[in-house]
């Protein structure tokens, strides 16, 4: 006759703290990712409830240390440093910022949306269940096909656009971007497990369907997130180092870049080219704001209020320079390099993927829209939450061997995932001899 022993973590706060954490990842990777191509509004909202429920799990939960643990390592992790520090400089950036309320709001919802993310990330479990990680290429699988189904049918155009969605683009073009942001770590959670053709697939799907969304900026992150998986499948540290480098020269050469693009012959003959005559014209212009920036804000309000071109860009470099000057830019620098020093120290498996997802990123922010904008820092919240989801899914290779004649346990064959997240192998079932 054979007993069913006890589960070891049946407890209930455990059981709570599980329920919870995959009611909020459900939320958050199921509902968020396909929610947008409906109604941009919706990623508002259902990310402080995910997050809220991530943080609940967390709370109760009896294993304090085990929980607190990670949200340290998090916390001091250099990128997370350097983004805190930028955070700061641009809170103390206001004293000098030429406009009075917006940026000051702007700058808290952005503050407190970026807080959120960092602590449900950092109080997400230390090893994450098999199926709390297959919730991420579901839920992107799921985005995929609702967006192709409303691009294809126009079902976004039944509404007058608001002035957000003139701005930045309709709602299934801001969903089309957080798509090209997401798909990359949903993949690596396939190729983690093994499901390398399932994992093909769902770049290919995802890829089509963020492309047919219209977005401008999604078909080069595209491309390019693929040529840095390319490059990056089977020699990670270095590629990770090298797309590293040139994120940060990028960074911090960009307005020689674009002061020099004003002697080029024919430069004004496109917008971009216009473009980077003017952000050409204010660097030489800067004087001291070339150190400090302008202030938070500044670039947008200036842009929208007149006080600036038309033309002018709305890249993300350009407005980390405007607004926080060199301070700023170098923080975003080190912030960049460092990150993809940490994916480059991952699982083979897993690192090419992140580092597309970087890449992908990294082109999205360099072209535009500016993503200082709240849905686009929700989005790229949720992304970062993806992203440590996944990294906390890496588990030793291979089950370590029982002795000869040991029947496995029931609970263990049952609940195969609670120990290493590689899932059930048909041993487990084979008669003890």
């Amino acid at each position: 006759m054979t007993l069913f022993s006890h589960r070891a973590h049946e407890d209930p706060a455990q059981e709570a703290a599980q329920l919870l954490t995959r009611l909020g990842l459900f939320l958050l990777f199921m509902v968020s990712p396909a929610a947008p191509a409906v109604s941009g509004r919706t990623i508002y909202v259902l990310l402080p409830i995910g997050a809220a429920l991530l943080l609940s799990g967390a709370a109760v939960s009896p294993a304090t240390r085990n929980k607190t643990r990670p949200l340290l390592q998090l916390l001091t992790a250099p990128p997370v440093l350097a983004s805190a520090f930028l955070v700061a400089w641009a809170g103390l950036s206001l004293a000098w910022s030429p406009f009075s309320a917006g940026p000051a709001e702007r700058l808290l919802k952005s503050v407190l949306t970026l807080a959120l993310v960092a602590v449900s990330g950092g109080l997400l479990p230390q090893r994450t269940r098999v199926c709390d990680m297959n919730l991420l290429p579901i839920g992107a699988f799921v985005a995929a096909a609702a967006l192709a189904v409303v691009a294809i049918l126009g079902l976004d155009k039944n509404h007058p656009p608001t002035l957000e969605e003139l701005v930045d683009g309709s709602a299934v073009a801001r969903a089309g971007v957080a798509l090209a942001l997401i798909l990359w770590p949903a993949a690596g959670a396939l190729a983690l497990r093994g499901r390398w053709g399932f994992a093909a697939a769902l770049v290919l799907g995802a890829s089509s369907a963020a492309y047919a969304s219209g977005a401008p900026n999604v078909g080069p992150a595209l491309i390019a997130g693929l040529l840095a998986f390319a490059a990056s499948f089977g020699r990670v540290r270095g590629t990770a180092r090298l797309f590293g480098w040139a994120a940060a020269g990028m960074i911090l050469g960009a307005p020689l870049v674009a002061t020099l693009a004003r002697y080029a012959p024919g430069g004004h003959a496109s917008d971009f080219m216009r473009a980077l005559d003017i952000w050409g014209a204010l660097a030489v212009n800067g004087g001291a704001r070339t150190l400090t920036g302008h202030g938070f804000g500044a670039a947008h309000f200036g842009l929208f209020g007149g006080y600036l071109d038309p033309h002018t860009p709305r890249s993300l470099l350009f407005q980390i320079w405007f607004d926080f000057g060199i301070v700023g830019a170098a923080a975003f620098a080190f912030g960049a390099f460092r990150t993809f020093a940490v994916v480059g120290g991952l699982r083979p498996a897993l690192a090419p993927f992140l580092i597309a997802g970087l890449v992908a990123g990294f082109v999205i922010a360099t072209l535009g829209p500016a993503a200082e904008q709240l849905w686009a820092v929700t989005a790229a919240g949720l992304d970062a939450i993806a992203f440590v989801l996944v990294m906390r899914g890496q588990f030793r290779r291979r089950r370590p061997s029982l002795p000869k004649g040991l029947r496995p346990r029931v609970d263990s064959i049952m609940f195969g995932d609670e120990d290493d997240g590689a899932g059930l192998d048909s041993a487990a079932f084979r008669p003890s001899e």
